[in-house]
C-alpha cells in the first residue's frame, strides 16, 4: 500500500471518528462533502500519485472545507467566522 492511501485512510477514519453523529445538519453537510465533486476528483488524483504534494494538499483540504460550508449555509446553519488559510510556500 503507497502512502497516499494510507494517508487518505487514516484522515478518512479520523473524519469518521470525530464527526457529529446523527441527522443533524453539520453531520450531513460532513457526509456531503466527501461527495462534492471538486473533493472527488482531489482524491482520485491525489490516489494516482506516491505522495501527495504539500499544494496538493492544501487544494483537497480547502475544497473539502468549502464544501462542508456551502452545504451548512445551504441548510440554513450560521458559519464560524475565522482567518483565510495560508497556502504554503515549499
Amino acid at each position: 500500500m503507497n502512502r497516499t492511501c494510507v494517508w487518505v485512510l487514516l484522515s478518512l477514519l479520523t473524519a469518521c471518528s470525530s464527526a457529529p453523529q446523527g441527522n443533524s445538519p453539520q453531520a450531513i453537510c460532513r457526509r456531503e462533502a466527501y461527495d462534492d465533486p471538486q473533493v472527488k476528483l482531489l482524491t482520485s488524483e491525489s490516489m494516482q500519485a506516491s505522495v501527495m504534494a504539500p499544494d496538493q494538499q492544501f487544494d483537497y483540504n480547502q475544497a473539502l472545507h468549502n464544501a462542508y460550508q456551502t452545504c451548512l449555509t445551504k441548510h440554513g446553519v450560521a458559519v464560524r467566522g475565522g482567518v483565510e488559510a495560508v497556502r504554503p510556500s515549499f
